[in-house]
């Protein structure tokens, strides 16, 4: 784990090439480089959504289990309610938990082959700033780092556990230490809909599986107008999430952004991703 020593240079960094603001509301959302807390971080990027994932388990189970009981006592009495429950109850039951397995594999799996992609579409001269909204474990932050030099990756979150397994700073830095880019990452503690960063600060802004419920549709204007606060002219933008994708995209060319496209990706997530890609225009 980096050291105090180490934070600060990376603090004074940020400050210089960021404009980290230092005066927002408290610790919350107030700009602070988040230290490694003294805890060996997870590997990996986490499941997103577990308690859901864990609900759907739990119905399945419970469905198959019904189903079986309703055969077993209905078996001498009524055999067309034990054939019903024998089929029924097992047959919903297993519906259920393919729903639970492909939300499982899609976040262990799915987002990372996804981010793959889309940082591979960006064309990176080394240099760069990235933001990753709601960086969660780091996938954005870490993937865009090993494609940087003298650049840095900035991950926005506020960690918030149920979103997320093993949802913490310290994964960034374990997932960072082992992709060789430990010292081109820094999360920072903030809330997604008040950037505690410099106008044009920032050249290429990342997001996976976050934004939807990150911003409430009510917000998604401010919290976008805030995106194209923090982009350069020129700057990029890519969202990966599990809908939404052409409400984001109507928001992003409502703040001005340029070149927006939607993909509906079918077959490597469940619920299928939409990628959402867009440029903030010169002159804008």
């Amino acid at each position: 784990m980096l050291g105090g020593g180490r934070i600060a240079v990376m603090e004074v960094h940020l400050r210089r090439k960021l404009k980290v603001d230092r005066s927002g509301p408290g610790s919350e959302a107030g700009g602070k480089v988040a230290s490694p807390v003294p805890v060996v971080g997870k590997l990996g990027y986490g499941v997103d959504e577990p308690r859901s994932i864990i609900e759907l388990t739990l119905a399945g189970a419970l469905a198959i289990t019904a189903g079986f009981v309703v055969a077993f006592y209905a078996s001498r009495t009524d055999a067309p309610l034990a054939r019903f429950g024998l089929v029924i109850g097992p047959g919903v039951g297993l519906l259920v938990l393919a729903v639970a397995a492909a939300l499982f594999w899609s976040s262990r799996k799915g987002k990372v082959t996804e981010m793959s992609k889309l940082v591979a579409e960006i064309p990176w001269g080394g240099d760069e700033v990235v933001l990753d909204l709601g960086c969660g474990r780091g996938l954005g932050m870490v993937m865009s780092s090993k494609q940087l030099g003298n650049g840095y990756s900035v991950g926005v979150d506020l960690w918030q556990k149920s979103h997320l397994t093993g949802n913490d700073p310290s994964s960034i830095w374990a997932n960072a230490a082992q992709e060789g880019v430990k010292g081109r990452v820094a999360p920072v503690k903030a809330d997604t809909v008040t950037l505690p960063l410099a106008d044009s600060s920032v050249d290429v802004i990342l997001s996976a599986l976050s934004l939807h419920r990150l911003i409430r549709k009510k917000d998604r204007i401010k919290a976008f107008s805030e995106i194209a606060r923090v982009l350069k002219q020129g700057g990029r933008i890519g969202i990966i999430d599990a809908g939404n994708g052409g409400e984001y995209a109507k928001v992003l060319r409502e703040v001005g952004m340029s070149d927006v496209s939607v993909r509906h990706i079918r077959f490597s997530s469940f619920p299928p991703f939409h990628v959402v890609q867009a440029r903030k225009p010169f002159g804008g």
